[in-house]
């Protein structure tokens, strides 16, 4: 799904200013690096004006894309009545942008510790009605306490910015001011599906009910050397292919992620846990299912199924 139009016209406003392109992109390919690498390590990763907007210019869609995919798979089986919404760790309100074009008009708290990322998150919001109904804080989660309760809270790319010793805490914060759902997004590799796997653990042993990926509540069937990851497809613009350093109209963002719910809630049956496998005649999928991860096999002669189970990707429920 496409960046809201006021939203890209704001970010294509960003290089208006007097910082050289060049600097932009030179921070972008930082960023970049430090984001790949960053293995909670505690280190900050943008702090000045230049690196918040080659942040927002080169980080944005892709995570904008991502939580959206995650409220595709959230709702599919749901239907949460959220009048309160807390994005923590905010950034440039990428999530919070992806919450509001899902859920509509609401009442969203971003809360960021870097003050030069809120302000181009302020900024990004100019013209649009989400800066009538949202409201900015300065927030460090290892310091500062949630005094507040919201009915959906979400953190995307945050936990893995966090020393190890403090993420166990900053997960009691966050559950602790969650009244219906809590979405947590990590970069989709083995680290950032460790940190996932971590916080199901814990809060499925307090009486959190998982809404999606899994398909149950019972311990991850994966082994230690395997991981949870699924994509999204995201559209570059002129200026985010530059950035990228890349012809290419799309990328293709790998996240995990992870939604509980303190009500009563739904999950799918089946999940498709790597890109499906087509073969002539048939195609084989790698599941997540109640019993366990299953490889499942479906043919041409299964008719129906066979042409609904082919447009499936990575993600995608499996009804059969």
């Amino acid at each position: 799904m496409a960046l809201p139009i006021i939203l890209s016209e704001n970010l294509n406003n960003l290089l208006e200013g007097n910082i050289p392109f060049r600097e932009i992109d030179l921070n972008a390919k930082e960023i970049s690096k430090k984001y790949r690498s960053n293995n909670n390590d505690g280190n900050r990763l943008v702090t000045s004006n230049s690196e918040a907007i080659s942040y927002a210019l080169s980080r944005m869609p892709a995570t904008y894309e991502s939580v959206y995919s995650c409220l595709n798979q959230i709702y599919e089986t749901n239907n949460f009545e959220i009048g309160t919404v807390l994005d923590i760790g905010a950034g440039t309100g990428a999530a919070t942008w992806a919450l509001y074009n899902f859920l509509g008009d609401k009442s969203f708290s971003c809360f960021e510790r870097e003050e030069e990322m809120a302000k181009i998150g302020k900024f990004l919001m100019t013209e649009s009605n989400l800066s009538k109904i949202s409201t900015w804080k300065k927030f460090d989660i290892i310091e500062d306490s949630i005094e507040e309760k919201f009915d959906f809270v979400v953190v995307s790319y945050m936990i893995n910015e966090l020393p190890k010793n403090h993420i166990k805490n900053a997960i009691e914060k966050l559950w602790n001011a969650t009244q219906k759902v809590l979405l947590i997004l990590e970069p989709g590799t083995p680290n950032g599906f460790d940190n996932i796997k971590q916080i199901r653990n814990w809060l499925t042993s307090n009486g959190a009910n998982i809404i999606a990926p899994c398909t149950h509540q019972k311990q991850c069937p994966l082994s230690n050397n395997d991981w949870c990851q699924f994509s999204c497809r995201v559209q570059r613009s002129k200026v985010h292919k530059i950035l990228k350093g890349g012809s290419s109209p799309f990328e293709d963002e790998k996240y995990s992620y992870i939604a509980f719910s303190k009500v009563e809630c739904n999950r799918v049956k089946n999940r498709i846990l790597r890109h499906p496998i087509i073969n002539k005649g048939y195609s084989e999928y790698k599941v997540c299912c109640e019993d366990g991860i299953k490889s499942i096999k479906i043919s041409k002669k299964d008719g129906k199924l066979y042409k609904e189970a082919k447009k499936k990707s990575a993600g995608d429920s499996l009804n059969i």
